[in-house]
Formats: C-alpha cells, structure tokens, sequence
C-alpha cells in the first residue's frame, strides 16, 4: 500500500501546491481519499481512474472542488473506451439545515414554515449534471469498505458539517488519514492507535489566532500521534503562505517522527519515498 500526496494545503491552491487530495494504491485498487481544488494534475489519466473510488472526507469546497475537473475526465474518458465502469464517490451524508419555505395556505394566503433540508453542497453533488461519469454513494461512520484487500472503516469527528477520519488496513499495515477535526472531542486516538501512519491536519501554530475549536495545532497532531502510539506522523492542511517547516518543528517538539505532506512524494507504511 502507497500513498501519494497530491494536495497538502488549504484553503486555497498556490504554485505547485494543491488543496487535500491523496491517493492510496494497493495492486490494482485505488482510494482517492478527498478531492480538493487542483489536485488532478497530479493524477496520470486515464490509468489513475481505473479501479478508483473516491471517498470525500467532508463537504467544504477545498476537499472536493477537483470533482469538477475530475468529472469532466471520467465524462470524456468513458466516452473515449477507456472507462467502462462508474467512479465510486462516497460523499458523507447530508447534514440537515432549517430553511423557512413560502407556501400558500388552503385559503389561498401566503404564509412561511421552518422545514429541514440538506446542506447545498450535498444538493450540488447529487445534482452534478451529466457530464460526468460518477456513482455519488452517501456513507457515514458506520458504514464499512473493502476496496481489493483495503478494510476501510470511518470514525466521526468535531468540524462544522458532518466530517469522518478514515482508517485503511491492508494484511498487517494500517494508515489512517484525519480529514478535518477540532481537538476537543476528536475520535483519532482511538481510530489510529498503533498505526503506521497518521496523516494529520494541522492547519495552525501556536500563537496564532483559533477562533473556534474546527481545526488542530501542529502540537495538538503531534499529542494525538503520541497517545495513540503511531509509528510516524504526517503533517498536511497547511495555509500556503507559511513555511511547512514550521509545523513540523512546532510537531516535534513532542512527537520526534514527524515530516510534512509534499505534493508528489509517496509514503509507504515505514518511511517516504
């Protein structure tokens, strides 16, 4: 099992870095965890499409916006013969939102009730239109994969929609990538204890400004790796104005086997490629 990192940054691309997108190999099986904004050009297409299934982490923007450009690949690339199967996309669930909806009464007068609907980003992927050649399949943290020899289980975690860590065992190896968490509550000790590699956001450092508690500190991560006795620690989710070398010294101050997530480096459970 590999793991190449294709986007480390958010919430917005710069230069060579893209937004979260990383693509697990196993044999002949693959597992696009999340999709965000540039990260297709990473990718080698067509080949990277077969035996892909997509698994979006959370619906913000910076995780699953390449599903654009990636769609239109899977329309074109189908219509060309190359692809004859769907591309799996596992999206989480909908996170419901309280919408007042006009309507008229049986009189015939105007009037407003309060009724639940999904969040628009849900309703956006549902709704993709035809120029793609996707399979959306809603899951959350009950739901179980096996992709070829990969054991994928989810866990959920604090963030402002509906947001799962993902945990892929392959034989006797196990990676678990965070997605987007708080510290406060996370479920990522229990979900990565002993792993060979926990791929972590950490999206602040210390003295810099948090506002709610939706995201880690570099030394928050490095806690969570510790607790959970992982082999190695990952850093990504890096604002890409500030040197990823200031994480990962932040990081290391309290958990020693750390490095940070670059575009087109591979990690394999025991070290980076």
């Amino acid at each position: 099992m590999e793991i190449k990192i294709l986007g480390s940054v958010s919430p917005y691309c710069k230069e060579d870095k893209n937004c979260p997108g990383y693509l697990v190999t196993e044999g002949s099986s693959k597992a696009l965890l999340d999709c965000g904004n540039g990260i297709t050009r990473n990718l080698k297409l067509p080949e990277d499409l077969e035996n892909l299934n997509i698994i979006i982490s959370h619906l913000h923007k910076d995780h699953y916006g390449d599903l654009l450009s990636l769609g239109y690949a899977t329309y074109v690339f189908h219509n060309l013969g190359y692809l004859p199967n769907r591309v799996k996309v596992y999206i989480p669930e909908a996170d419901m939102r309280n919408v007042t909806e006009d309507y008229k009464d049986a009189d015939g007068w105007g009037a407003s009730h309060m009724v639940k609907k999904p969040i628009l980003d849900y309703v956006f992927l549902q709704e993709f239109g035809p120029e793609q050649f996707f399979e959306f399949i809603p899951y959350n943290e009950k739901t179980k994969l096996e992709i070829g020899n990969m054991k994928i289980e989810f866990s959920k975690n604090p963030h402002q929609v509906n947001t799962y860590s993902t945990k892929i065992v392959d034989k006797d190896k196990t990676f678990v990538y965070s997605g987007d968490t708080g510290y406060q509550g996370n479920s990522l000790v229990r979900l990565a204890e002993d792993a060979d590699i926990l791929l972590c956001e950490a999206t602040f450092l210390r003295g810099q400004t948090r506002l709610t508690d939706n995201h880690l500190y570099a030394y928050e991560a490095a806690k969570i790796a510790k607790e959970a006795n992982v082999r190695k620690l990952v850093l990504t989710h890096f604002f890409p104005e500030i040197d990823k070398e200031q994480y990962v010294q932040e990081a290391r101050t309290i958990f020693e086997n750390t490095a940070a997530a670059e575009e087109g480096k591979v990690l394999k459970l025991g070290g980076i490629k």
